[in-house]
This record gives C-alpha cells, sequence and structure tokens, in this order.
C-alpha cells in the first residue's frame, strides 16, 4: 500500500513538473513544490512508524 501511494506521488509530482515546463505557469511548479514537501513529510511518518513498531514490538 504503501509503495503504492509512493508511486502515484511520484507520478504526480512528474506530471507537475512537466506541465509547469511545457505551460511555464508558475502554479504547476507551486504544487509540485507542495506536492514535493508532503512526500517527505510522509516519507518521514512512515519511518517513525515502522521504527516504532520495531522498538515497541520486539
Amino acid at each position: 500500500m504503501i509503495r503504492l501511494i509512493f508511486v502515484l506521488l511520484v507520478i504526480t509530482a512528474m506530471v507537475l513538473l512537466g506541465m509547469y515546463l511545457l505551460s511555464d505557469e508558475k502554479k504547476y511548479l507551486q504544487y509540485f513544490k507542495k506536492t514535493l514537501k508532503y512526500t517527505l513529510f510522509l516519507a518521514l511518518v512512515v519511518m517513525v512508524m515502522f521504527a516504532l513498531r520495531r522498538f515497541f514490538y520486539v
């Protein structure tokens, strides 16, 4: 499930970056930056959850 979410986020980021390069509108670059920021935040949360699970169940 987590891999699927990250694959969809990568696809979304590439589409937004492509739209920015094709249309040269700043809104697509802003959406790309927000998507990247939230993807990194999600990755951090997932890593913390895995670490907590490993710490408390072992």
